[in-house]
């Protein structure tokens, strides 16, 4: 073991200046570094009580007789103090407002309620105990809860102030079969909502014909959008999206005509769409008004995200092949299109049973049926916007709109 206390010297002008204030060095049994801390003090009997007093205790720390200074340190700070610290760390790291601001919430509500002070506060019981008061809360809910809280002190691990998570066991509630599935809109209602939407039907129609997110529609500015009749699209910068990643996004025939009508108005105005502070219930409303139910018959919601759930959906209808319909709703898994964001109520099931051979039909006719058409239950497209705009959702439209517009 080495320890010793020392004043440091240095040359200045040719001369040797001596230091005022003594510094210690020391390396325990089995480190390979030597350790200098400094010891603020000119009295070397003092220097010395000190330097021993932090190797004692970093002796201790190695044998794990105490938790090391950091932990302790942290284990008398209050937990308002650490959320404060690292609802900041999220924002120096990009994560988004809403996104901080609904964990900064939760979290507060759990040591509210919980009764947590400090870290020693926070146990499984504790968590366990305020869930089952709160039975009333949705499942996902109180998962969220559970997800929010489990960040928190994960965040706290990896800062070196805890060693280990409290709630990392704690198991979640069961949603299955309790979650309400999110929905897309039908041909009619996507109609009735672009005819009831007034100064919102651009931005409605922009959600359901690219699939952008509400945050990604928000930020959206004018130099932001390509107008080239031949192939406009948008731009949606890095920053803005949830990947992170710069994106292209082709603009269909019937968002660059309503766009291009909204620019002659707005060109002054530095953003695309002037969303309101609560679009969530804007766009319900709207619905109201378009007389479409908050909750169909079979549990499923609708909501503004419903808008992007319409575009994969409508991509599915059109046979858009999958890797086509998974680029331009910017998934990294192809699952994730076709099983969370298509709406599976609306695919041509009815039509695909008819196209089926029937086992024992004759075998000159029935290949002859196989290629029929019908009108099927619900095949068509999402059909007509307006009345002077005749099937700009139709098998027609959607399928060579997808190319520049001069494709033949």
């Amino acid at each position: 073991m080495i320890e010793s206390v020392y004043k440091p010297r240095r040359k200045k002008n040719g001369k040797t200046v001596v230091s005022r204030m003594y510094r210690g060095r020391y390396r325990l049994d089995g480190d390979y570094a030597i350790t200098e801390v400094a010891l603020g003090t000119p009295d070397k009997q003092v220097a010395t009580k000190r330097l021993r007093e932090i190797v004692v205790e970093a002796q201790k720390e190695k044998e794990g007789l105490i938790a090391p200074k950091a932990i302790r340190e942290a284990a008398n700070k209050a937990l308002h103090d650490h959320l404060k610290e690292f609802t900041e760390d999220l924002k120096a790291i990009g994560r988004e407002e809403t996104y901080r601001k609904r964990l900064d919430f939760r979290i507060k509500r759990l040591i509210k309620e919980c009764g947590w002070k400090k870290f020693r506060d926070i146990t499984p019981d504790s968590f366990c105990g305020w869930r089952v008061q709160n039975g009333g809360i949705a499942p996902k809910t109180l998962n969220d809860y559970l997800d929010a809280s489990r960040n928190f002190m994960n965040w706290l691990v990896r800062q070196g102030r805890i060693e280990r998570n409290p709630l990392a066991l704690v198991q979640k509630v069961d949603t299955r079969g309790k979650k309400r599935v999110r929905r897309a809109l039908n041909h009619s209602e996507a109609e009735r909502l672009l005819r009831v939407s007034g100064p919102r039907k651009a931005l409605y129609l922009t959600a359901i014909f690219t699939g952008l997110r509400l945050n990604e529609l928000k930020s959206l500015k004018w130099e932001d959008l390509e107008m080239d009749e031949s192939k406009p699209f948008f731009r949606v910068r890095a920053v803005n999206t949830k990947n992170r990643k710069d994106a292209v996004i082709p603009m269909h025939r019937r968002v660059y005509e309503e766009l291009l009508k909204e620019s002659r108005q707005k060109r002054n105005l530095q953003f695309v769409f002037q969303v309101s502070s609560n679009p969530d219930r804007t766009i319900q409303m709207d619905y109201r008004n378009a007389g479409i139910d908050r909750v169909d018959s079979l549990g499923r919601k609708v909501d503004f995200h419903s808008l992007r759930n319409t575009f994969a959906t409508m991509l599915a209808k059109e046979g858009i092949p999958q890797r086509i319909a998974q680029e331009l709703m910017r998934h990294s898994d192809a699952n994730l299109t076709a099983n969370v964001y298509t709406d599976a109520l609306q695919l041509p099931t009815f039509e695909a049973i008819h196209l089926l051979k029937g086992i024992g039909d004759d075998p000159q006719i029935a290949p002859q049926n196989l290629g029929a058409r019908g009108p099927g239950v619900s095949c068509s497209g999402i059909g007509n916007l307006e009345e002077s705009t005749p099937q700009v959702f139709g098998d027609s439209w959607v399928k060579r709109d997808l190319a520049p517009f001069d494709a033949k």
